[in-house]
């Protein structure tokens, strides 16, 4: 996409995005916005949270900027956004948890690393 230019968005009669390649277009945006830690911070634990509206509005704005669309169209692109972020971060849980309780990681910490 260029700078500046917005890609047309067609919905279908149940508000969803009908025109295929616009609408991957747009699904892949949404996945980019929703992993983005300035726009989409992981601390919130929920994505109903109130504390995300301002976040919510800022990611909104981002996708308005980059998409045309209908504005009866703006809660189907929150909800994506909010499926997108919680399958985000559940990977991010998946690849990086670490089970062990932190007395037993404590414990095994290298040579040469302080345990502070």
């Amino acid at each position: 996409m260029t700078p500046g230019t917005r890609v047309h968005i067609e919905v279908n009669e149940n508000m969803v995005p009908c025109n295929i390649p616009e609408s991957i277009l747009l699904g892949s945006y949404l996945g980019v916005v929703a992993r983005d830690p300035i726009l989409a911070p992981i601390s919130f634990s929920d994505w109903r949270n109130k504390g995300l509206e301002p976040f919510k509005k800022r990611m909104l704005a981002e996708v308005e900027a980059k998409f045309e669309f209908p504005t009866n169209i703006k809660h189907w692109i929150l909800q994506s956004l909010g499926v997108k972020w919680r399958n985000f971060k559940t990977s991010l849980k998946a690849e990086h948890w670490d089970s062990r309780p932190v007395e037993e990681i404590m414990e095994a910490v290298p040579a040469g690393v302080d345990s502070v």
